[in-house]
């Protein structure tokens, strides 16, 4: 998600929109606030017991949570391969 939005950001900003790229990143300040509120309690860890999450689920969630920082990561090298791939 990061790779996209720095994508679509840095072409506005070639094509002299820099207000769309202010508005844009206010946009997703104000998103981390909404996300945080659901992420923060359910990594910061609540007494045993006082949780319905399942373990399982839980394991999901941080499972997905690494794989989603790692394609981040590595988007960088990754999306030079589509160059041009989705143009034809």
């Amino acid at each position: 998600m990061f790779a996209g939005k720095l994508t679509v950001f840095t072409a506005a900003l070639d094509g002299g929109l820099l207000w769309l790229v202010v508005l844009g990143a206010v946009n997703t300040v104000a998103s981390l606030f909404y996300y945080l509120r659901w992420v923060v309690p359910a990594v910061r860890g609540e007494a045993p017991g006082t949780s319905d999450i399942r373990p399982s689920a839980a394991r999901v969630a941080y499972l997905l949570a690494a794989a989603s920082l790692i394609g981040g990561a590595l988007s960088g090298a990754v999306l030079p391969m589509f160059d041009g791939a989705l143009l034809q």
